[in-house]
């Protein structure tokens, strides 16, 4: 095989993990928030903000980093150096989450009250600590298995860390029902200690036997070995940046699980209250919000390399037209997407956990859904062209925005998590603007069409926003059901939007041609051809 063929066959494994586990890991908080309750689903919400922290940095950052540097000594033949790496990226991650993991275990009480302002939360949080651990050694796992080309071994721990987290959670709710609420939830948070211990299990085991099996022959020595140190450094240097892109998200929620509560009660709301209407935000609206970014991610890691090698060869013109269509498809994608999001959100949360009340909180945060997907392809693109600090820049900018709104708009009084979903729109989209500027100063203004990126898809979202409105608001009661609602609303709001872009010349042959499975077959038949 290829190493071309090779690469794709890996990219198209890791995918299919990454949206098996997604899927899995936002699903599940479905049957979950209907058993714990409004309560429960916001107590588990502080500590997943943590383990969400944990799961990004251990599925993309260190692993690409990893599997970069073990490539570049397995291409030179330099086996040693793949080992050497392996130890030294070992003991940093191993000595990084054995610290946290104590700090977190031994200090759980101080952390919640400081923190989340939420005392409950502690029993949770020393649950969790254990992953904090396996988290980091399964990182530098997964990186040399990649590095080797081996996307299997990582594929199937991802998944099997995500199924014995969930499992483990509903195990946790059946044998502690009956007992207090604070504890059930601490049991389910010990799911992701268990799925960090099972995942690492199975990569240490396909390690033995992998490196027993396949012992590296013909080793050649490197002409000038590296320090352990130096090493180091440069694993550092290559995981920031691809770290803080996975972290998009999960820093957001870890500022409004440390900021939220306090700053309600600051309102004048009460503290039950206040932790009721930041779990509407965290475990009711941002796990919906998560799934459509099973597409951005998709799009944004093709991105990469495509743009990596079109800059290598020189080639302008191939750079503006995958920039233009890839955020082309992210827009008139993410767009609707948002918009119906906002329009049915207490339909979809009547649904979908027959609490419309935290609809609203979806409602108001839906068009992170856009400002996210954008970041995340714009990010893509300035880090092929090499730029890699600017997207965490951006998030840096994005966050501190959101941080400071977040101060000043939750304490308002009379004011409610809106105001966090507001903030939150409101950081990504600058994060993303930003994004977008830096992209057009490295790579030029050629790609930009605000007729075909904005122009169009607005056009074409506004008339499907009206005619979901109208099914809502004029056909409320003879439909009556919030499944019959949302069913209709979205049927007939992906109907009218694609036929209005259709018609005005919104998607072209191109952009069709990079939806995933339909799109090629579609393009194809592009202008009856």
């Amino acid at each position: 095989m290829s190493k071309q063929k090779s690469f794709f066959k890996g990219a198209l494994i890791l995918t299919i993990a990454g949206v098996l586990g997604k899927m899995l890991g936002a699903l599940y908080r479905i049957p979950f928030n209907r058993i714990v309750g409004e309560e429960g689903a916001a107590l588990y919400g502080l500590s997943y903000s943590v383990y969400s922290i944990l799961f990004a940095l251990s599925t993309a950052g260190v692993p690409l980093a990893v599997s970069k540097m073990v490539a570049v000594y397995e291409e030179r033949r330099e086996h040693g150096e793949s080992i050497r790496l392996l130890r030294a990226a070992f003991t940093l991650l191993a000595s990084i989450g054995i610290v946290i993991g104590l700090i977190f275990f031994t200090q759980s009480d101080r952390i919640a009250t400081l923190l989340f302002n939420e005392p409950q939360a502690a029993l949770s949080l020393k649950m969790l600590s254990p992953a904090m651990l396996f988290s980091c050694l399964m990182a530098v796992l997964r990186g040399y298995f990649q590095g080797h080309q081996q996307m299997v071994p990582t594929a199937v721990s991802q998944i099997l860390e995500q199924f014995f987290r969930v499992g483990t959670i509903f195990l946790a709710i059946f044998f502690l029902a009956g007992r207090p609420l604070h504890v059930i939830v601490a049991g389910a948070s010990f799911g992701s200690a268990v799925g960090g211990v099972m995942g690492f299990t199975f990569l240490a085991i396909f390690f033995a036997a992998y490196y027993t099996r396949r012992r590296p022959k013909n080793e050649v020595e490197p002409a000038h070995q590296e320090s352990s140190a130096a090493m180091v450094k440069q694993l550092v240097f290559y995981a920031i940046p691809i770290s803080i892109g996975a972290l998009v998200l999960p820093i957001m929620q870890f500022i409004d699980s440390s900021m939220d509560i306090s700053r309600l009660e600051a309102s004048g709301m009460a503290h039950q209250q206040a932790l009721i209407q930041y779990g509407y935000l965290s475990s009711y609206a941002m796990p919906i919000i998560n799934l459509p970014f099973i597409i951005t991610t998709a799009v944004a890691a093709s991105l990469v390399p495509t743009v990596a090698n079109l800059h290598e060869l020189g080639d302008q013109a191939g750079i503006d037209r995958n920039i233009r269509t890839s955020l082309m498809l992210t827009i008139i994608l993410m767009l609707p997407a948002a918009a119906g999001l906002a329009t049915l959100g207490m339909p979809i949360c009547a649904l979908l956990y027959d609490n419309p009340s935290s609809g609203i909180a979806l409602s108001y945060v839906a068009f992170t859904v856009l400002a996210v997907g954008v970041y995340q392809v714009s990010g893509s693109a300035l880090q092929g062209l090499g730029h890699v600090m600017v997207p965490m820049t951006s998030l840096i900018i994005g966050a501190v925005i959101k941080a400071i709104l977040n101060f000043f708009l939750l304490a308002r009084p009379g004011a409610d998590i809106r105001m966090a979903a507001i903030a939150t729109v409101i950081g990504f989209s600058v994060a993303a603007l930003h994004n977008i500027y830096q992209l057009g100063r490295f790579a030029g203004w050629r790609w930009l069409s605000i007729k075909q990126l904005v122009v169009k898809p607005a056009v074409a979202t506004l008339v499907m926003a009206a005619c979901v409105t109208a099914v809502k608001f004029f056909f409320v009661d003879l439909i009556g059901r919030a499944f019959l609602i949302t069913a209709c609303g979205i049927v007939v709001g992906v109907v009218s939007y694609f036929v209005v872009l259709f018609v005005i010349g919104g998607i072209d042959r191109e952009t069709l041609e990079k939806v995933p499975k339909v799109g090629p077959k579609l393009a194809s038949k592009w202008g009856g051809k």
